[in-house]
């Protein structure tokens, strides 16, 4: 929740001096009380099996436009969260990117939550000068790709991988290690990053495998990594299949 709203706020701050250094006579529609309105969306899934999530960031972000409404208004702006639910889904994530691109009251996104929706999502965004801050894409092609409205404000893959190879080689001391990831950008990202420095560290990578998102049944997989009787088993993914 903290980082979630430090996003937001951080978010809401640039957008505060853009609008008040000039962009008051924005073309925005007006609210009841005649204020101009000022969305910001959240695009993360609110549905299905990440939902816990999505929501979490949803609410973040609905925490810290409340903290600053009075200060919006009181410059004459009445600023409104959009939540969108993009399903985890990268189609859809675009299809709610497009549908913002066409509504000129939304100037910032919160989101995304999975890498593989924020990647495709903020090429739209990128379009329509729609500035991104992701409290949870980690996957290394978010932010090198060089678009200009992409943000973040949570480690990258190359960060969080080789953090964990440390610790799990130099701290619990584990010597083979089976590395189960669950093929989206994100998990795929963070398991090589993970695998590449446990080697370095010395470590014996005594299996690779991927399971599918959504999949209930980890029988295969669990006994192919006892039957290496590894030291620790690494997971590249999301929570809900953890």
């Amino acid at each position: 929740m903290k980082i979630n709203r430090f996003l937001l706020m951080l978010t809401v701050f640039i957008l505060a001096l853009v609008l008040i250094t000039g962009c008051s006579s924005s073309s925005s529609s007006g609210s009841s009380d005649g204020k101009t309105v000022i969305k910001i969306a959240s695009q993360t899934p609110l549905s299905g099996g990440s939902a816990t999530a999505g929501d979490a960031i949803k609410n973040g972000a609905q925490l810290a436009i409340d903290d600053y409404k009075k200060k919006f208004s009181d410059k004459g702006f009445d600023i409104q969260l959009a939540p969108y639910d993009d399903q985890a889904d990268p189609k859809k994530g675009v299809a709610n990117a497009q549908l913002m691109g066409s509504d000129n009251k939304v100037l910032g996104v919160v989101g995304h939550y999975n890498s593989g929706v924020a990647i495709p999502s903020s090429e739209v965004y990128e379009k329509n000068n729609i500035a991104l801050v992701s409290p949870a894409a980690t996957a290394i092609d978010v932010t090198d790709r060089g678009l200009k409205t992409v943000n973040r404000v949570v480690a990258r893959d190359d960060f969080q991988g080789p953090a964990g190879a440390n610790y799990a080689v130099q701290t619990l001391k584990a010597k083979k290690i089976f590395v189960i990831q669950d093929k989206t950008a994100y998990g795929s990202g963070l398991a090589e990053q993970f695998r590449d420095q446990a080697k370095k560290l010395g470590a014996q990578i005594v299996g690779y495998e991927g399971i599918t998102v959504g999949e209930k049944d980890f029988n295969g997989v669990i006994s192919q990594a006892a039957s290496k009787k590894p030291d620790l088993i690494y997971f590249g993914g999301l929570y809900s299949e953890a």
